[in-house]
């Protein structure tokens, strides 16, 4: 009885704590039409900006794509400047840049788009020259890249969504897991798996079917790595999100030691409704008590291959000092 109390006792401030969580999250985050804090609105704007430029980074995307994306990234704008965030001028020189390197993306295909030429001009006051949209990447820089300076083989992974026809042998990913299972988890617990699919029939309905972000270039993704976390490592409800922060620390050093390795890779975020998640579970066969955080799209690098220029924001607005 007196272990049933005690696990009532839990459970009660487990919902307690669940229930913080939600208010804070609904009244935060961006998609709350009353939150129009500078942070909500300049994510909206990154979203929408790397919508375009990963489109840009495909092996061959349509002529003239993301027409609505492109509205709503010209909305998102006008609405920031009207908050008063215009002197807050990189961001929307980041969303200009981006507009105009699309434009010039499509210009030797005989793309124009006037009425979008003509609204940036509106906005050169704000802005001034950034590099956005894409960028070329050669495997001969990589392989340079893998033997240098650490900050310099750092520096060189990027999100891939080009990717060479050729099979990521198993053996590969072994090693790469390997060396990511040297990963920081709490109290050691490390509670992060990894599961790989050698059907193809099972990555092709991963990248179809179950994800969301990968549709443009599923077609040459060899393989889709998932990575979980497991619940039953965890207790009480201060550890609720312990098992999340355990995957994502061994999934970037995952992708660090498949880069080592020459294999690419692009992270997509698993967070889903209850319905597909549920899904997902069912057909790739992992136990409810593991929580999939992230998809990995893996492949090995071409010679030559576009990524997205995905500008950072500056040192200050990561690292506060008091």
């Amino acid at each position: 009885m007196k272990k049933r109390l005690g696990q009532w006792k839990r459970d009660i401030l487990m919902l307690l704590d669940y229930l913080s969580d939600f208010k804070n999250y609904q009244k935060s985050n961006f998609g709350n039409y009353k939150n129009t804090d500078i942070i909500a609105m300049e994510a909206k704007i990154h979203r929408q900006m790397h919508i375009i430029e990963k489109g840009m980074s495909l092996s061959n995307p349509r002529v003239g794509f993301g027409q609505e994306k492109i509205k709503i990234l010209l909305e998102y704008i006008d609405e920031y400047i009207k908050l008063g965030y215009g002197n807050k001028s990189k961001i929307i020189s980041q969303a200009v840049g981006t507009l105009k390197a699309y434009l010039d993306f499509f210009k030797t295909q005989g793309y124009k788009n006037e009425q979008l030429a003509q609204k940036i001009e509106t906005y050169n006051v704000y802005s001034d020259k950034q590099n956005c949209g894409v960028k070329v990447l050669t495997l001969e820089e990589l392989k340079k890249a893998q033997h240098s300076e650490f900050p310099e083989f750092f520096l060189s992974r990027h999100s891939v969504r080009q990717f060479l026809d050729k099979d990521v042998d198993v053996s590969v990913i072994r090693k790469a897991v390997a060396m990511a299972m040297n990963s920081p988890s709490a109290c050691n617990r490390q509670s992060a798996k990894v599961y790989v699919y050698l059907n193809k029939e099972i990555n092709d309905i991963i990248g179809k079917d179950l994800l969301e972000g990968s549709g443009g270039f599923s077609q040459e993704v060899n393989k889709y790595l998932v990575i979980t976390g497991n619940y039953a490592a965890f207790t009480d409800s201060y550890e609720r999100n312990q098992c999340i922060v355990d995957a994502s620390l061994f999934a970037m050093n995952l992708v660090l030691a498949l880069h080592y390795y020459g294999v690419g890779s692009c992270l997509l975020q698993a967070s889903e409704r209850k319905e597909l998640d549920k899904k997902r579970h069912e057909l790739l066969e992992i136990p409810s008590n593991e929580k999939i955080v992230l998809f990995l799209a893996i492949g090995y690098y071409k010679d030559e291959f576009r990524v997205a220029q995905s500008q950072r924001k500056d040192i200050q607005d990561y690292l506060i000092i008091k």
